[in-house]
């Protein structure tokens, strides 16, 4: 996979007794004023 496109999303900080998100992400838009190496990596999420 090569990163393409940059979105924003929202989410909610809620999560179940395992750790899962209990809503889902939301899309915001497109941002064309950024590209994928603008980015920083995705690192482990903290429980």
């Amino acid at each position: 996979m090569r990163p393409e496109l940059v979105i924003e999303v929202g989410v909610d900080v809620a999560r179940d007794a395992a750790g899962r998100w209990r809503h889902p992400a939301r899309l915001h838009r497109a941002r064309t004023d950024l590209s994928p190496t603008d980015v920083p990596l995705l690192t482990s999420p903290s429980p």
